[in-house]
C-alpha cells in the first residue's frame, strides 16, 4: 500500500494550488472520534497524516458543540485544529459547514460523499476570489449497494443517490476515491464528461498509530492450534442496530448458524472497546457482498489479527497486490465458505 509521503506527492501533481509556500487545508467531518464509523476513521487519520506535512496546515471543520474540549487537545497535539461552524437558525447541522468561521483561511476544502461533500461546493464557490479548491472523496458506489439493501426501493434510492454523488465529482476540483474498487467505478462514471483524469486513487495504509501496539493472543491462532480443534467456534456478530439484537439473531440462527455458537452486539462506537475486541477475536471477518473499501479490515490487520474479506470489496482489491493476499479473500457468495 502506498504512503502518505508518496500519495501526497502524487497529490501536489495535481493541482497548481500546492505551490503556494503553506498550503491550509480544511476537512469537512461531523466528529474527531469515530462514533459514526469509517468515514470519521478516514478523515481523522487524513487530517493527521496531511498535518505531518511541514508546509500544510490542517483543520478539521465540525458543526458547533459536536467536538469536546478534549477531543480538540488531542486534535491540536497532532496539527489538527478543530473550528466550530456556527449555529445557523432553520439548517440542518451538517449545514451550518457551508458556513465556515470568518477567521478561517482556506486554500482547500476536502469533502466527503453527500452529507459531507455538497457543503465543499458552497465554500469553494463563496471563496472563489481566493482561489480556493475543493476536493472531493467518494467512499461508496451506491448503485451497486442498493443490489444488497432489504429497505423499500433499494435500486431507485441507489440511483437517485449515484447521481448525486457523480453530479459532485463532476463540480469539483479533484475527485479522491478511496481504494481501487471505487477508482473503477468512478472512472467509468466520469468517462463521458473526461474528469475521469481528475481522480486520485488513496489506499489507507495500516493505522500503527492506533493498533500497533496491540498484542494478540499467545495461544496463537485458533484455526491451527491442534488444542482447540475439537472446540466449537463462537460467532460474534457485531454491528447490529440497537435495540435490534434480537432481530438479527433470529436471522442468523436462520442462516444455520448453531445457537450455542452465536453471539450478536450493536456496533462498536469507542475506540477503546474495538481494540479491546480486536483483542478478543481469533480471526476477523468480512463477509460484505459490496464494499467500497472497508476499514473494518483495515483495523484488524493493523491490530496483528488474521482476516478472510469477500472479494467484492476495495480491500480484497488492494490485498490482490500484495504478497500472500489472495490468502485473505473469499472468492464466492457461499456462506459455508
Amino acid at each position: 500500500m502506498a504512503t502518505s509521503s508518496d500519495q501526497l506527492a502524487e497529490l501536489r501533481q495535481h493541482g497548481s494550488f500546492f505551490a503556494r509556500s503553506t498550503l491550509k487545508v480544511t476537512l469537512l467531518g461531523s466528529e474527531w472520534n469515530s462514533s459514526a464509523g469509517g468515514l470519521s476513521t478516514l478523515n481523522r487519520e487524513l487530517a493527521i497524516h496531511l498535518s505531518k506535512h511541514p508546509k500544510v496546515e490542517v483543520a478539521l471543520l465540525v458543526p458547533e458543540g459536536c467536538c469536546e474540549d478534549k477531543e480538540k487537545i488531542e486534535a491540536w497535539s497532532y496539527g489538527v485544529t478543530i473550528a466550530d461552524a456556527p449555529h445557523q437558525p432553520g439548517y440542518d447541522p451538517l449545514d451550518w459547514l457551508s458556513f465556515p468561521p470568518k477567521d478561517l483561511s482556506i486554500d482547500v476544502v476536502i469533502g466527503h460523499g453527500v452529507k459531507l461533500g455538497r457543503q465543499g461546493q458552497v465554500i469553494r464557490n463563496f471563496l472563489q476570489l481566493n482561489n480556493c479548491k475543493w476536493v472531493q472523496v467518494v467512499h461508496t458506489a451506491p448503485e451497486d449497494l442498493g443490489k444488497y439493501k432489504i429497505y423499500g426501493e433499494p435500486t431507485s434510492k441507489g440511483e437517485q443517490k449515484h447521481q448525486v454523488e457523480v453530479d459532485l465529482c463532476k463540480r469539483a476540483d479533484l475527485i479522491v476515491s478511496v481504494g481501487p474498487r471505487l477508482t473503477e467505478f468512478y472512472s467509468s462514471y466520469l468517462r463521458g464528461c473526461k474528469k475521469d483524469k481528475d481522480i486520485f486513487s488513496l489506499t489507507p495504509g495500516l493505522f500503527d498509530r492506533e493498533f500497533g501496539d496491540l498484542v494478540q493472543s499467545a495461544h496463537g491462532n485458533a484455526f491451527t492450534d491442534p488444542r482447540l480443534k475439537k472446540k466449537p467456534y463462537q460467532l460474534i456478530f457485531v454491528g447490529a442496530p440497537e435495540g435490534k439484537q434480537d432481530d438479527v439473531w433470529e436471522r442468523l440462527l436462520q442462516c444455520g448458524v448453531a445457537k450455542e455458537q452465536l453471539i450478536v452486539r450493536t456496533f462498536v462506537r469507542n475506540r477503546g472497546k474495538i481494540k479491546d475486541l480486536l483483542c478478543e477475536a481469533d480471526l476477523a471477518i468480512m463477509p460484505s457482498k459490496s464494499e467500497g473499501f472497508g476499514l473494518v479490515a483495515l483495523e484488524a490487520l493493523s491490530a496483528g489479527l488474521p482476516i478472510l474479506v469477500g472479494s467484492r470489496s476495495g480491500f480484497a482489491k488492494a490485498l490482490e497486490n500484495i504478497p500472500h493476499g489472495h490468502s485473505c479473500i473469499v472468492y464466492s457468495d457461499d456462506p459455508a465458505k
